[in-house]
């Protein structure tokens, strides 16, 4: 099993039990995570109720994952029934305090919060590395590496945690500069404009300060996930962004390309002039609801409001698609087109 079917499982085991008691949560969604991270629940490398000693009062951690008899993470598990508090938090993260354990992982089933501890400076530091609910566990499978039992033996874990944290501290100093930048950016570009689109190109370099954001917050949690054909060996790509078209199980078409966008027109396009998409669909397309304003496919690179269409890629027959979302809605809105003409898709490679 892997994290997209684990991901719709839980989601589903959830769905019918809402108030999933702690019991039943550790048994279905935290302890299937435990084993797809590598971890055998049944064997001595993971103890249930480890014992920390608090002060004078013996403490319980739900799971401790150990390495030649030592633990390397902690899980504290909650019911689904329970939301995730800060104090939570704090009793997670003294546990790693205490034993000196640099990895910890805190759930209710709908959650999912990791943390990092490391020293520097003769100082221990906690730090959050990812914030997720279960939906969105396919897109943080980076994060949800560092705490399996192959990158904690090899080292990888480290870099993974280093990677991320040094994202975070990037996009940090972008939020806390981003109206400096935006100024910085539009006064070189009006040095060469002239002063009469200063306002404008002020306004779009903050968009760009705010994708960049948000490009770098999807990328530091994600690694590669390339799709293996029957015979098990890793499928050549020729292409960063891979989309697989099916129609009853089997391949009829598939898309690899460099970039997000490019990826998106091509399938698009296949789906218009291969499929008969357009004979299917009303356009302008308004993807999700069928209530807001902006549109995924339309004839002329504007929204129903008569807005212009930030980023888009041209397709066939003079159509517009829109493209300047992000790769959560990018895949969860182009899903919604296949099935129009009886096909299904996957999303491989670094979406």
């Amino acid at each position: 099993m892997g994290l997209r079917e684990y991901s719709k499982q839980s989601v589903s085991l959830i769905e019918k039990s809402p108030q999933m008691d702690e019991e039943n949560t550790k048994r279905k969604i935290i302890e299937p995570l435990i084993e797809l991270l590598g971890w055998d629940i049944l064997s001595a490398d993971v103890e249930l109720e480890y014992s920390v000693q608090m002060g004078s009062t013996p403490k319980k951690v739900d799971y401790a994952l150990k390495r030649e008899g030592t633990p390397v993470v902690f899980v504290e598990a909650k019911g689904c029934d329970t939301s995730l508090k800060e104090s939570h938090e704090d009793q997670l993260t003294s546990y790693m305090r205490q034993v000196g354990v640099d990895w910890g992982l805190l759930s209710n089933g709908r959650r999912f919060k990791i943390f990092r501890r490391y020293v520097s400076n003769n100082s221990v530091n906690l730090v959050s590395l990812a914030d997720f609910a279960v939906e969105d566990a396919p897109d943080n499978e980076h994060p949800l590496k560092a705490l399996s039992r192959e990158s904690i033996e090899s080292g990888e874990s480290r870099q993974i945690a280093e990677k991320i944290e040094a994202v975070q501290e990037a996009v940090s100093s972008l939020r806390q500069n981003k109206e400096d930048l935006a100024e910085n950016i539009a006064g070189e570009v009006t040095d060469v404009t002239g002063n009469a689109v200063s306002q404008h190109v002020e306004d779009e370099a903050k968009g760009f300060v705010d994708d960049l954001i948000e490009k770098l917050e999807e990328q530091a949690h994600r690694t590669e996930v390339v799709g293996k054909p029957p015979g098990g060996e890793v499928e050549h790509q020729d292409g960063d962004y891979v989309i697989r078209v099916t129609r009853d199980g089997q391949e009829v078409h598939r898309v690899a390309e460099d970039v997000q966008s490019e990826a998106m027109g091509s399938f698009v396009t296949y789906l218009i002039e291969e499929e008969g998409l357009l004979n299917e669909i009303e356009v302008p397309y308004i993807p999700g609801t069928d209530r807001g304003t902006n549109v995924l496919l339309n004839d002329k690179p504007e929204h129903l409001d008569g807005s212009e269409m930030r980023n888009y890629q041209q397709v066939s027959e003079g159509h517009y698609l829109f493209t300047h979302m992000s790769s959560k809605d990018k895949k969860r809105y182009l899903s919604e087109l296949p099935p129009k003409v009886g096909l299904e898709c996957e999303f491989l490679g670094n979406w």
